[in-house]
């Protein structure tokens, strides 16, 4: 498992509740690939959303295009925070891999 983190603006539900974002992820560590995903936004559809986006992805090549799902499709207040969360989650998996492959 790995956690993504974001400050939230307070300009959303999940900013009103908790002043950062987390979203943590279960990948399968043969195919780098995500099995299960949640977050700690506000609303059962953004969470649902962002679940969809994540499952299925390889953390160790996909970010850019996850980032450009996001900014396509994604138009909420907590836009950034998503991304900066998803950012956040992809290179804190990559520094795990890196450190066995060493």
């Amino acid at each position: 498992m790995v956690a993504g983190y974001a400050q939230l603006p307070q300009s959303t539900g999940a900013g009103v509740m908790w002043r950062h974002l987390t979203i943590i992820v279960r990948v399968d560590p043969t195919t780098h690939r995500v099995v299960d995903a949640s977050t700690t936004l506000a609303t059962r559809i953004a969470d649902e959303f962002v679940h969809q986006l994540l499952i299925g992805r390889d953390l160790t090549a996909d970010q850019a295009d996850l980032i450009g799902a996001l900014e396509q499709r994604y138009f909420g207040n907590g836009r950034k925070a998503i991304i900066g969360a998803c950012r956040d989650l992809t290179e804190r998996y990559l520094e795990v891999v890196d450190s066995r492959q060493r």
